[in-house]
C-alpha cells in the first residue's frame, strides 16, 4: 500500500526511546480510553490533514471510538457499584445499550439517594444525549466494525449503508468527556458516603456532600488555604465560608482529609 513507509535505517536514541511502548504503566481500562481517544485524533486529524478519504481506516475507526465507550461505560460501572450497592445484571456484554441502561441504574439510584439528581440534570441530559445516539449510531452488532459478518454470518452492515464521521466525531467527544469526567463531578457525594462509612455521626449536621478531600500528607497544606480563604472558627478543624454561609469541618479518615460542610 502507498501508505506503507519503512523506518529510516538509523534512528537517535531518543526517537528509538519515543518508539518504546511502556504497556505495563497503564493500571486501569480508563487509562485504555485515554489512548483509544488519542488514536482516534491522531486519524482523524490525520486523515483531514491529508484531504485522504475516510474509507481507508474507517472501520478500524469506528471500532476504536466503539471499544473506548464500551470499556468506558464499564469502568464507570464498576466504580458506582461501590455506592448503589446494587448487583450488576449487565456489564458482562459488548452491548453499548444494554452497558448504558446498567450505568444509569447505578448513576440514578446514587443520584436520587444523595439528592444531586436535580442539580446535574441539565448538564447530565446534555451529555447522555450525544452519548445515547452516538451509541444508536455506532450499532448493537459485538462484530460491527470488527468484522464483516456477524456470529450468525450475515453481513454486519448493509452495501447502502454510511455513518457521517464529522457528525459522529462531535457525539464522541462529548461522550468522552461525560465518560472520563463524571466520577469527578458527583465525587463530593461519593466522598461523603465515603466518610459516613468511617463516622455516622456528621449525618444530622452535614449539608451531605464534601467540599475538599485530599490525602492526609497534604493536610498542613490545606490547613494554610483554608485559613486564606475563610473565617476560622476553631484552630486546624473549623472555618466558616461567609459566601456560602455555612461552616467547614476538617475530619480524617482512612488516610485523607475531608473538609464538609455543615450547618453548624
Amino acid at each position: 500500500m502507498w501508505y506503507k513507509k519503512n523506518f529510516p535505517e538509523h534512528l537517535t536514541d531518543r526517537e528509538l526511546d519515543r518508539l518504546n511502548a511502556y504497556i505495563g504503566h497503564s493500571y486501569s481500562d480508563m487509562n485504555l480510553v485515554g489512548q483509544y481517544e488519542n488514536a482516534v485524533d491522531i486519524l482523524i486529524n490525520q486523515i483531514t490533514k491529508e484531504k485522504h478519504r475516510i474509507d481507508t481506516v474507517a472501520h478500524p475507526l469506528l471500532y476504536l471510538m466503539r471499544h473506548s465507550i464500551e470499556l468506558g461505560l464499564k469502568e464507570n460501572i464498576k466504580y458506582l457499584k461501590k455506592y448503589s450497592k446494587l448487583p450488576l445484571s449487565k456489564s458482562k456484554t459488548h452491548s453499548l445499550s444494554n452497558l448504558f441502561s446498567e450505568f444509569e441504574k447505578h448513576y440514578n439510584k446514587i443520584a436520587i439517594e444523595s439528592n444531586f439528581e436535580t442539580e446535574l440534570k441539565v448538564e447530565y441530559n446534555k451529555y447522555t444525549s450525544d452519548l445515547k445516539g452516538i451509541i444508536k449510531d455506532l450499532g448493537e452488532d459485538a462484530s460491527s466494525f470488527r468484522y464483516i459478518y456477524s456470529t450468525d454470518e450475515k453481513k454486519v452492515f448493509d452495501s447502502t449503508e454510511t455513518i457521517n464521521i464529522y457528525e459522529l466525531k462531535k457525539k464522541y467527544d462529548n461522550s468522552l468527556v461525560f465518560i472520563t469526567h463524571i466520577t469527578d463531578v458527583i465525587s463530593p457525594y461519593t466522598n461523603y458516603i465515603d466518610y459516613l462509612n468511617f463516622d455516622k455521626s456528621i449525618k444530622n449536621d452535614s449539608l451531605g456532600f464534601v467540599r475538599y478531600c485530599f490525602d492526609e500528607y497534604q493536610k498542613d497544606w490545606l490547613i494554610e488555604k483554608l485559613n486564606e480563604k475563610h473565617k476560622t472558627v476553631t484552630e486546624k478543624s473549623t472555618w466558616f465560608d461567609e459566601d456560602e454561609e455555612y461552616f467547614l469541618h476538617l475530619k480524617m479518615a482512612n488516610k485523607k482529609c475531608y473538609v464538609i460542610p455543615m450547618k453548624k
